[in-house]
């Protein structure tokens, strides 16, 4: 029996292994923010710098100016639920840029050579943020919305997802509602759920109104598996939902965009937007099929600017809506700074809960208002909810929740460790029904 076949393949696979790690993370161009960051780890060569700065180039090629810094940085996540974080700055060489983020937060970025380039990777564990800003030279830069990002992971509950044997209720898209009285010529989206257990002949169905309605009707944890679970098993009565989005106002000719109305309707605290629903979009609601009319029998809910919306909703119109769940609540101060009523131009009476009032000015109103409203309000936030000139969501939902306690609410306060979005509180919405409906569970 011959063996040398077998030596002659040795070498050979030696080579191609040799030829294989030759290739290796360092040298080879980064693909992902991971990489990147091991090619920022000091020392830092020239080598790995070049990487780092066609890395981001690449990236950022549609960027038209990266030196103002209100830019998106990049993001990675993993599967720990956390991410990572790629920020990239065009400066002058030798500048001292730091990017600065709240809960007194710093890092400073690292020159790209003499290019005025400059970059930073983090690592950011699961339910973290950061609402960040660069400085340059000790200056601060000007912040946008796009300066901002965070990581989370909640887990569905049981009644969030289909159940076997549950009957499944109705979602009815209805035609695009052209409002007439409230918001001349906005149009908008909405949508009917009806549970498989409502009967015209039996009890009123109770009313749940969700603002933003199409991303509560829609994709996880949609509110009409949650009902249709929790109506099956009688821990919430038989109710119809509608699901309703802002208004828009449409384009008025080719080559314009057309108008956004969610801010002129959730976040001015008037009664406007319940009356708009009484007057405008229940009322064909009403004529189809049979709901309460008692006012305990109704509920509002919403996140964000859609949550201090609903609140707004109640607390203004008692008789129509005395039940309200705030996901996130916008409860901070929209006012632009030339609208304060100290300013000498403002003719609005300073005893009128007019237009300069904002969804900030509720703990206030909570507690000097007396007799307390007949309300039953349900808060949820996250400490790592959003922190910017309007305000600190989480610590002003936090004022919401004194407020409500000092002035005897009726009121349940889930805190967390969420970003802003919607997803814990969706992932805690068939708690906040059974509760909202139910006052000895909690």
């Amino acid at each position: 029996m011959k063996y040398f076949p077998l030596r002659a393949a040795v070498p050979l696979t030696i080579i191609m292994l040799s030829l294989l790690t030759m290739n290796s993370p360092l040298t080879a161009a980064p693909q992902k923010l991971s990489d990147v960051s091991k090619l920022l780890k000091t020392p830092v060569s020239k080598e790995n710098q070049q990487q780092v700065l066609d890395y981001f180039k690449k990236r950022y090629q549609k960027e038209k100016d990266l030196t103002k810094g209100n830019h998106k940085a990049l993001i990675e996540k993993t599967d720990d639920g956390g991410g990572y974080a790629g920020w990239f700055l065009k400066a002058n060489p030798g500048d001292e840029v730091i990017i600065f983020a709240e809960k007194d937060r710093q890092w400073p970025m690292v020159e790209l050579g003499d290019s005025g380039y400059f970059a930073r990777i983090e690592k950011f564990p699961n339910f973290s943020s950061a609402h960040y800003q660069f400085g340059v030279n000790g200056k601060r830069l000007e912040t946008s919305r796009s300066n901002r990002f965070g990581f989370e992971s909640y887990e569905w509950a049981p009644e969030s997802l289909k159940q076997a044997g549950v009957p499944q209720g109705k979602l009815i898209q209805m035609p695009a509602f052209k409002s007439t009285k409230q918001y001349p010529g906005t149009v908008r989206d909405w949508w009917v759920y009806v549970p498989a257990q409502y009967s015209k002949t039996g009890p009123p169905a109770k009313l749940i109104v969700f603002t933003d309605g199409g991303g509560y009707c829609h994709g996880d944890g949609n509110a009409t598996v949650v009902l249709d679970n929790l109506i099956h098993a009688k821990k919430v009565p038989v109710s119809i939902a509608v699901f309703i989005n802002p208004g828009v106002i449409p384009a008025s000719g080719k080559g314009k965009s057309e108008i956004r109305n969610r801010s002129n309707e959730y976040d001015t605290c008037t009664a406007q937007y319940a009356t708009f629903l009484d007057q405008e979009m229940l009322p064909a609601l009403r004529q189809q099929y049979q709901i309460s009319e008692k006012p305990e029998d109704h509920l509002i809910c919403g996140a964000s600017s859609g949550g201090s919306c609903a609140f707004t909703a109640a607390w203004h119109r008692t008789d129509l809506f005395q039940k309200v769940i705030s996901f996130v609540g916008s409860f901070c101060d929209f006012r632009g700074i030339s609208d304060y009523p100290s300013r000498k131009n403002n003719t609005i009476p300073l005893d009128q809960f007019g237009p300069w009032k904002t969804a900030h000015d509720y703990p206030g109103l909570i507690r000097k208002t007396y007799p307390p409203k007949p309300l039953k309000v349900f808060l949820q936030d996250g400490d790592n909810d959003l922190d910017n000139k309007l305000g600190n969501w989480f610590l002003n939902n936090e004022r919401m929740a004194a407020a409500l306690a000092y002035s005897g609410y009726d009121y349940w306060f889930v805190t967390g460790h969420g970003i802003h979005s919607s997803r814990h509180g969706k992932a805690v919405l068939p708690d906040a029904l059974v509760w909202i409906w139910n006052s000895d569970q909690k």
